[in-house]
């Protein structure tokens, strides 16, 4: 049969088989406790997996069905070798014979189109499908999470271990469907002619079996830990050629590219290592045990079966039949510990990606809105927030914070680094959880606002380093917050951003391609790119986070002038470090200092005050 997909590292069989061995193989020898501990780490990874994979468990049981179907009409059709002999001996007219050749090609006819619906529901309904709900459902979890989460994970290993747990998955799945259930029902439907026929036949096959199955999940259990090492290195092993891609202007500047590669080829010796020693157990351990189990069962099978010759109890057409089906069985046997050895080794992979789909999303406990048409308001009540998700006067980022921006107000936020400023705007926004105090926006407490329609009111230029540029080109960048805007109204946007005479200067104008993180422009441009962005999204309020800490000085003059014109009609935060870009366009400044607010005024009150912000102005002015 044809494959679909192929992958390394899933769950699902190993789970099922796990707990198949546990309930009958173990007990016999006595080991009652390890195998409810591996019955039970079986079971919590296949729930995992299921769980993961819930809206298909209909099209699994279908699937299940259809398979019975499917292998039942393998196992009549093995006997057609036994029926022709039994029809020989019996010197069976020729038009039997003929009737049975009609039979036989109406028979294969049908068979032919029950292999085409079994391909095909697993290509169709299982396959493809599962592919596109759990990369969807993976993005879709990403962009559900806090910023929090965002800061604690590296996003090159998480979108690796996204990637290889749905290929892992896609891989259970594949081998569940292909061979995994067909083999199960295959071995299952031999075992009841074989019982019928020669019962002790039977007996030996499923003793053997039991024997196989215990030193196959034994085998896999003592791996186990081998295997997480081996899969810990692999996500190193992403996460270091990642880096190492997105950096190359820094490895090359500083010639450290050998350095990275004996890097990367420690890492890859170390996963060699650990795979060695996981195969090797396989290979020299177990797999001479299960050669030597199936060896005597073959051996007792051949005794059981001469002496039914010799009492008369076994004819020749049988013997061919039970011959057939006992090597059949121990096929699969053999398939059965391929399949669980593949499923074993993808398991981790998948988990990890089940895990990561099982992480707690943030609830947004806010239900309300306010139609806003004109400008809207923005206060702070001693609030206090901390990093770490509990509040303490050592470890916090803002400290009884108070605040009042009132509606089509611009308010400016300075200080020293790491006073706290960036972090009001990830708190009004919602971006982040305050542990205490009080933050309304538009006079609604942001706590009942509906986080997507509180986020709708604002628009932001970030920080220089933290302006996101998409591989694509500068239309597109521009147009992120307003995908149907016209030409015109993007053109209107960079205008005021300063940016437009360069974009009409380039070859292909707007159209121009700017790479990957916008690794064709400068700091100052990607600045300019976002505050056009911001502009265009034309939002009733807008927080521009040193949004011309990265230009030069005409351009900063430039959109200057232009900042009059950008802010008619809106609330405004500007969050600086020159101060010479907003002493004469704050209404008021309020001064940071360690998360908290030590001094609010004009830019003359401030001066005249002699504290923090006159000391600031005077160096910048010296």
């Amino acid at each position: 049969m044809p494959r679909f997909l192929c992958a390394k590292n899933v769950s699902l069989p190993n789970s099922l088989v796990c707990r198949h061995r546990g309930k009958r193989g173990f007990f016999v020898f006595g080991q009652k406790k390890h195998t409810k501990n591996l019955t039970t780490g079986a079971y919590v990874m296949f729930k995992k997996i299921w769980n993961l994979l819930a809206p298909f468990r209909r099209t699994f049981r279908t699937f299940v069905l259809l398979s019975f179907v499917y292998e039942s009409v393998q196992i009549i059709d093995g006997y057609l070798i036994s029926l022709v002999v039994r029809l020989f001996d019996m010197q069976t007219q020729m038009i039997v014979w003929a009737i049975l050749l009609v039979v036989l090609l109406i028979h294969d006819e049908l068979f032919l189109r029950l292999d085409n619906a079994y391909d095909w529901h697993i290509i169709a309904k299982q396959s493809h499908p599962i592919y596109k709900y759990l990369k969807l459902n993976a993005i879709a979890k990403f962009l559900r999470m806090d910023l929090t989460w965002h800061q604690r994970h590296n996003s090159g290993t998480s979108v690796g271990k996204v990637s290889d747990g749905v290929w892992k998955t896609l891989e259970i799945v594949d081998t569940m469907s292909w061979e995994f259930v067909p083999t199960i029902i295959q071995t299952t439907l031999s075992l009841i002619p074989l019982f019928l026929i020669t019962p002790w036949v039977a007996v030996f096959s499923i003793i053997a079996f039991v024997l196989f199955m215990i030193l196959t999940i034994k085998g896999n259990r003592e791996k186990q830990p081998i295997r997480v090492r081996r899969h810990d290195l692999y996500q190193e092993e992403w996460r270091q050629a990642v880096e190492s891609v997105q950096s190359v202007e820094t490895n090359l500047a500083f010639g450290q590219q050998d350095r990275l590669i004996e890097d990367q080829t420690r890492l890859h010796d170390n996963i060699i290592a650990e795979a060695f020693k996981e195969h090797r157990l396989g290979i020299y351990k177990y797999n001479r045990w299960r050669i030597r189990i199936l060896t005597v069962a073959r051996r007792l099978i051949l005794i059981v079966l001469v002496a039914q010759l010799y009492q008369g109890s076994l004819d020749v057409a049988n013997l061919i039949f039970v011959s057939m089906l006992s090597e059949k069985l121990f096929s699969s046997f053999w398939r059965f510990a391929r399949l669980l050895d593949r499923a074993a080794e993808s398991s981790e992979g998948s988990l990890r990606l089940a895990n990561l789909m099982a992480e707690p999303e943030p609830q947004d406990l806010g239900t309300k809105s306010i139609d806003t048409a004109g400008v809207v308001g923005i206060s702070m009540e001693n609030v206090c927030f901390a990093y770490g998700g509990t509040y303490t006067t050592n470890a916090g980022a803002l400290h009884d914070f108070n605040l009042i921006v009132p509606p089509g107000s611009i308010v400016a936020l300075v200080g020293p680094s790491g006073a706290g400023k960036t972090t009001i705007r990830k708190v009004i926004t919602k971006l982040i959880d305050f542990q205490d105090g009080l933050v309304k926006v538009a006079g609604l407490n942001i706590r009942d606002w509906n986080g997507r329609q509180l986020l709708k009111l604002f628009s932001f230029v970030p920080q220089g380093d933290d302006v996101f540029i998409f591989d694509s080109d500068l239309k597109a960048n521009i147009a992120f917050p307003r995908p149907n805007a016209n030409d015109q109204q993007i053109q209107d946007a960079a205008r005021l951003a300063g940016i437009h005479e360069f974009i009409i200067g380039l070859k292909d104008g707007y159209q121009t391609k700017v790479g990957e993180r916008g690794v064709r422009l400068s700091g100052g441009q990607k600045q300019r790119l976002a505050l056009a962005r911001a502009i265009l999204a034309d939002r009733p309020i807008l927080i521009l986070d040193e949004a011309t800490s990265a230009v030069d000085a005409i351009t900063e003059k430039e959109i200057q002038t232009n900042m009059k014109t950008i802010l008619r009609g809106k609330t405004a935060i500007i969050i600086a470090h020159r101060l010479s870009t907003v002493w004469d366009l704050a209404d008021k400044i309020v001064v940071m200092d360690q998360g908290r607010k030590v001094e609010e005024g004009t830019h003359m009150e401030l001066v005249a005050l002699g504290g923090l912000y006159a000391k600031m102005v005077a160096l910048q002015t010296a």
